[in-house]
Order: structure tokens, then C-alpha cells, then sequence
């Protein structure tokens, strides 16, 4: 499979030159998901060039990685194609310090409206229908904040700003693991603010020596993670442990730290359990060419999705995932369990390999625009639009989640951001003076 994962890398190249170009033309929201589609398949190659681990398993693997592949490339394309329509550098905005202190404040303002969705509304939401999707919603405002903090730097040429909003970026994935146990939440959410801070700075060459290290690295404290998760689960989701008491065990990740090693048969199965979805798609591939089950035509995501539940209480559940993967893999999932289907799998079981095809092209294209938009309204103090564009693009960015469930998160981003500006929580639009390309600094 190596030859896969060079093709993959072409594409990653092709992604970064031909979409994304040089400082200041956007691409955050693209390359993020490219990145998160990349980590639930691309590492679950690895054991199987491994002398360590045996080769049950490896055909599905290497059909599902092909397919994958094919998805990418239309990725690709799609983003290319957005690309195209706008060559000029969109990322323009104020050269003077009270500019950049004005995003500063608002990216703040962010920061504090997003962990509060996230710490508080989140888990209350619940309790009054159909508000969940704006709670989710709400919480990208962490994102953004980043962003924002980021751009401000961006603008200032403030290299320590920059580098002090990067030193905060641990504290997302602990916030997830503290409150529920979960790492996989903060990773991306890390991932996404790493993208910006790439399509606004200049200083690339650092980015792209820090990556093979940075991955080693992120690897490893994967295996190590796993090797703690239950036990962390086990603290957390007590109903009476405290922070003290979560803290203090999701601390051994640091100091029961693990280097990734692909001959230690523990590493090697964490990688293939957790991030190898290509197994998944192979799976349901071979089903369909064996003639068990027709193509869905759509039915993964049924006509009711958008019906909000407080107007139909009874609406089915949206979530989970075990029983879309189970209908198509055959694999019998332990009730209750939430298993993401993955966009790759969800395309191909709606209409095969054109599914991908034509899914991942406007995915592609559907995010670049959004990229672009989002720095359009940068450049020109658009609050309105930033928020309208980067709300619901961010929710996109769930490359192994389920179809139902995106969309119902995209259309409440927009209803969230349009309920932030009505109410005036932000303005709509903030002061820009002597404008200029970030990347012409």
C-alpha cells in the first residue's frame, strides 16, 4: 500500500498548490477536513507494512484506502475548481494596531461565548428539543476566537501573540477529555486553528519542518491515550469524581507517555481499531460486489432529517452511526455504541464509486468557497458575514461522522449565527483602515 500512500501525498501537495496558494487566499475549513479525513484513514495503513502484524484484514484495507483515495482526489478537484474562480489574494485587512486589537477583542468575545456553549449549553441542551444543534453550533465559536486572535497577530506582524495563541491550543483536547472523556473532539479542533494560522502566515518553511515530528508525536500520544481510556472513562463519566480527581488521571497520559512504536503489537492494534476506517469501507465494498445489499440512493439521510424535534417529538433519534455501518458491513455493533459511518463509506453505499465521486468534488468546492468567503469578511470587517460562513463551515469538518447528522448541525450553525446577530451579541461589523494582502507583508 505504499504506492496509495504516495498518491495520497501527491494529493496533499496538489491540495496545498493548486487550491490553497499562497498566504492570505483562505483554505483553513478545506484543508482541516482533508487533514481529519486523512487521520482516520491514512495511519490505519500502517500496521499493515508492519512485519508485527498479521495480514488478516489487509484487502479489505486496501480496497477501502483505494476508494479513499478516489474521494481525496475529487476533494481535490472540487476545492481546485473553487479555487480557480478566485485567484487573487483575499485576505486583506488593517495594517494598524487598533485594527488588529479590534479582531483580538472580538476573537476574546469568542472564545468565551464558545466554551460556555460547550462547558454549559451543551450539556443542558438536552433537556429542551431540537436545541442541540445550535448548542453544537455555538460551540465552534472557540474556533473562530482562535482565528480571529491569529488574524489579529497576522495583521500586527505580533510574532508573540501568534506563538502565545499556539501555546493555549493543549488546552482544547484536555477540556474534551476533562469533561467527557473524549480526545478526538479537541484533536480536530486543534487541527482547524493549526490550518488558519497556515493560510495567514508567512513563515510556512517552520510549518512544514515541524509536520513529520509534530505527527510522530501526535501518534504516539494517540497509542498512549489509548492505553488510559478507560480508566480516564471511568473517572469522568463518575457522577462524583471531580475536576481534581479527572485532572490527576488525565495527567498519566503525560507521564505514562509512549513513543509510537510500529513493532509493539498494543500501538499497532490502537492504530487499526481506531484509525483505520478504511477496513469499514472495504468491507462494505466486498458486501455490495457480492450482491448483499443494493445501493441506498439517497435513504442514509431520509427527507424528515431537517424536521426540527419540537415539532415532531417522536422524530428518530439522530446520532450514532452503529446501525447505518452495521446494515452495510454486517458487523454487529454492542447497543449503544456510536460508530461514525465516514463520509467515504456513506457516498460509496448511496450510489458506489460515482457517490464518492461527485460528494467529495462538492465538498471540496462547497468548503474552498466558504474559505474564501470567510477571508473576503475578514478583510472587510464583516462580522455578519464571517460568522454566517465560518459557523457552519466548521461543522462540516466531521470527516467521519454521519451525513444526517452534518447536515442537521450545518443548517443549526446558520440558525445559531443568525440568533447571535440578532440579538447584538456581535456587531456586524468591525472598523478596517489601510488594507492590505496579509501574504504581501
Amino acid at each position: 500500500m505504499i504506492d496509495l500512500l504516495l498518491i495520497w501525498f501527491g494529493l496533499l501537495v496538489a491540495l496545498l498548490v493548486l487550491a490553497i496558494g499562497p498566504p492570505g487566499r483562505g483554505g483553513a475549513l478545506t484543508l482541516a477536513y482533508f487533514l481529519g479525513l486523512s487521520l482516520i484513514h491514512v495511519p490505519g495503513v500502517l500496521p499493515y507494512l508492519s512485519e508485527a502484524w498479521g495480514s488478516a484484514g489487509v484487502e479489505d484495507t486496501r480496497l477501502g484506502f483505494q476508494m479513499t483515495v478516489v474521494g481525496m482526489a475529487a476533494f481535490v478537484a472540487g476545492a481546485a475548481a473553487a479555487g480557480a474562480r478566485r485567484r487573487r489574494r483575499v485576505g486583506r485587512g488593517s495594517r494598524s494596531p487598533s485594527g488588529a486589537d479590534g479582531f483580538e477583542r472580538l476573537g476574546w468575545r469568542a472564545l468565551a461565548i464558545g466554551g460556555g456553549a460547550y462547558l454549559v449549553l451543551l450539556p443542558l441542551s438536552g433537556l429542551l428539543p431540537s436545541s442541540t444543534p445550535i448548542a453544537s453550533a455555538l460551540a465552534t465559536l472557540l474556533i473562530l476566537g482562535f482565528w480571529l486572535i491569529l488574524y489579529a497577530g497576522a495583521l500586527a506582524g505580533d510574532q508573540r501573540r501568534k506563538l502565545l495563541t499556539l501555546a493555549l491550543l493543549p488546552l482544547l483536547p484536555l477540556t474534551t477529555l476533562v469533561s467527557g472523556g473524549f480526545l478526538g473532539y479537541g484533536v480536530y479542533w486543534v487541527l482547524s486553528t493549526l490550518t488558519f494560522f497556515y493560510v495567514v502566515t508567512r513563515q510556512r518553511l517552520w510549518i512544514y519542518l515541524a509536520a513529520p515530528p509534530v505527527v510522530f508525536l501526535g501518534l504516539s500520544l494517540f497509542v498512549t491515550y489509548m492505553g488510559q481510556r478507560s480508566a480516564i472513562r471511568e473517572v469522568v463519566w463518575h457522577e462524583n469524581s471531580g475536576i481534581l480527581d479527572r485532572l490527576e488521571r488525565v495527567s498519566r497520559i503525560v507521564t505514562d507517555f509512549e513513543l509510537l512504536d510500529l513493532s509493539s503489537p498494543a500501538h499497532l492494534a490502537a492504530i487499526d481499531g481506531r484509525l483505520n476506517q478504511n477496513s469499514l469501507v472495504g468491507v462494505a465494498i466486498a458486501r455490495h460486489e457480492a450482491g448483499i445489499y443494493d445501493f441506498a440512493y439517497g435513504g442514509t439521510v431520509p427527507y424528515w432529517v431537517l424536521i426540527p424535534r419540537a415539532i415532531w417529538p417522536d422524530k428518530p433519534a439522530v446520532g450514532g452511526g452503529g446501525s447505518l455501518v452495521g446494515t452495510y458491513t454486517g458487523i454487529t455493533f454492542a447497543s449503544g455504541t456510536s460508530v461514525g459511518a465516514g463520509q467515504v463509506l456513506e457516498f460509496y453505499v448511496n450510489l458506489g464509486m460515482t457517490g464518492v465521486l461527485i460528494g467529495f468534488f462538492g465538498l471540496g468546492f462547497l468548503l474552498m468557497r466558504l474559505d474564501h468567503g470567510v477571508m473576503r469578511a475578514l478583510a472587510d470587517g464583516d462580522v455578519r458575514g464571517l460568522l454566517l460562513r465560518a459557523m457552519p463551515g466548521l461543522t462540516l469538518l466531521q470527516p467521519g461522522g454521519n451525513l444526517l447528522e452534518i447536515i442537521v448541525a450545518f443548517v443549526g450553525a446558520i440558525a445559531g449565527a443568525q440568533a447571535l446577530l440578532y440579538l447584538g451579541v456581535f456587531g456586524n461589523r468591525l472598523s478596517t483602515q489601510s488594507a492590505a494582502p496579509i501574504g504581501a507583508r
